[in-house]
């Protein structure tokens, strides 16, 4: 993913670059049109890019405390944040997956598993298909269209947890693993498996920078290859080690890997001659999902809090406290977080953290906006609203919730 090299630019600089590209989804959501990259006003996979940075440069999201805009039921276990292609929302169960509208969120169309079958992975979404794990009569990858109709189904030897990853819209290919322990190259066109690698143990998250790509294990390794194509296949480039089940992993643009483990922290491992190497490591605290890797900070949630990390030096640089156990989301010079509690919901923070020590902040909270029975998913940044799960308490439903600024 391409990051800007300056400091995270103030929000309402970027408003005033690019009012109309940032005012709303309802309408062109902004250039890259077919693509899951940099500079959309959209959020097409979970980690938004397929190098799984957690973070679009592009100003998005309420720039200020929202009200809830539409909120609609939904039934079954979630699977992760929803993601947002154009003006429409995807959300995957372990029962249905389904699509809304963006502006008012009626329901565009729904695909129910039978009762021996489930999906498993969250979505990802292209300018062709949606693209989701499932298990049961039919294992591997499902794709269809934006319809609704299925397009392929590319079989798995076990179920697929981690995101299905498209690097380039351009060429015609996406990969897909499986808790097996195999990682695979499918035909985007028609779900045609090109080929299949062992890395020994279930893979729990998958990342993508243009021929790299990069699988974690829930054994804590981490293996990267190098796709030389159909006839060749991957070549291994690196693999390495740590303790803790992989909870998340980032290409950077040098092709350094961040990579987040399950009770063992964070870690940059070194692209280029110094493959593998770890350049830093914090051993606390230790993710809960995925990461955010913005310019300048990582950003991390483990259940008790936020914790913004220098980049290039792994230094902790603030911190913020609260039932942080989903994954953030960072959008220009904000970061989103989805606090879990019974009272909890949504906080947007300033990535720069303020003024203050440690958790001690003035100036780091934007808003908060809080949600019945509290949040279920990391939320999702996308034009000029934000999308997440909303528990609805004991007595409540599940909802997916638009919030959209006062």
């Amino acid at each position: 993913m391409t990051e800007p090299g300056a400091d995270l630019s103030r929000r309402t600089f970027l408003g005033a670059l690019g009012t109309g590209a940032v005012a709303g989804l309802t309408g062109c959501v902004g250039g890259d049109e077919g693509s899951t990259g940099d500079g959309r006003a959209d959020w097409p996979h979970p980690y938004f890019s397929p190098a799984g940075t957690g973070y679009n440069p592009r100003a998005t999201g309420p720039a200020s405390k929202p009200s809830e805009s539409w909120g609609v039921e939904v039934n079954g276990i979630e699977l992760a944040r929803p993601v947002v292609f154009g003006e429409t929302v995807y959300l995957a169960t372990s029962e249905r997956l389904r699509a809304f509208s963006v502006g008012d969120g009626t329901e565009l169309w729904s695909v129910e598993s039978d009762p021996q079958s489930g999906f498993r992975s969250s979505v990802t979404v292209d300018s062709e298909r949606v693209y989701v794990g499932h298990v049961g009569t039919r294992t591997g990858v499902l794709a269809y269209t934006h319809d609704g109709e299925e397009a392929w189904h590319a079989p798995t030897e076990s179920s697929v947890w981690a995101p299905v990853v498209r690097p380039e819209p351009d060429r015609d290919r996406l990969y897909a693993s499986d808790t097996a322990g195999n990682l695979y190259r499918v035909r985007a066109s028609d779900g045609t498996v090109e080929w299949r690698e062992e890395v020994f143990g279930p893979v729990r998250s998958l990342a993508a920078r243009y021929d790299t790509v990069v699988a974690g294990t829930e054994g804590g390794e981490v293996f990267s290859f190098r796709d030389e194509g159909i006839e060749r296949g991957p070549t291994g480039e690196w693999r390495t080690k740590h303790p803790g089940g992989v909870q998340s992993l980032a290409v950077a643009q040098s092709n350094d890997v961040f990579a987040g483990f399950f009770g063992a922290g964070v870690a940059r491992l070194r692209g280029g001659l110094r493959a593998g190497a770890v350049d830093w490591h914090r051993e606390e605290p230790s993710p809960h999902g995925s990461v955010v890797v913005g310019p300048r900070r990582v950003f991390s949630t483990d259940g008790t809090g936020l914790d913004a990390f220098d980049k290039r030096t792994g230094s902790p640089s603030w911190a913020a406290g609260d039932d942080f156990f989903a994954p953030p989301a960072g959008a220009g010079d904000t970061i989103f977080v989805s606090d879990t509690s019974d009272d909890g919901g949504v906080v947007a923070y300033d990535a720069g953290g303020g003024v203050g020590l440690d958790d001690t902040r003035i100036g780091a909270e934007r808003w908060r906006y809080e949600l019945a029975g509290g949040a279920l998913t990391g939320p999702t940044p996308a034009g000029d609203a934000l999308f997440v799960l909303e528990s609805g308490g004991d007595d409540g439903s599940r909802r997916l919730v638009a919030l959209r600024a006062e």
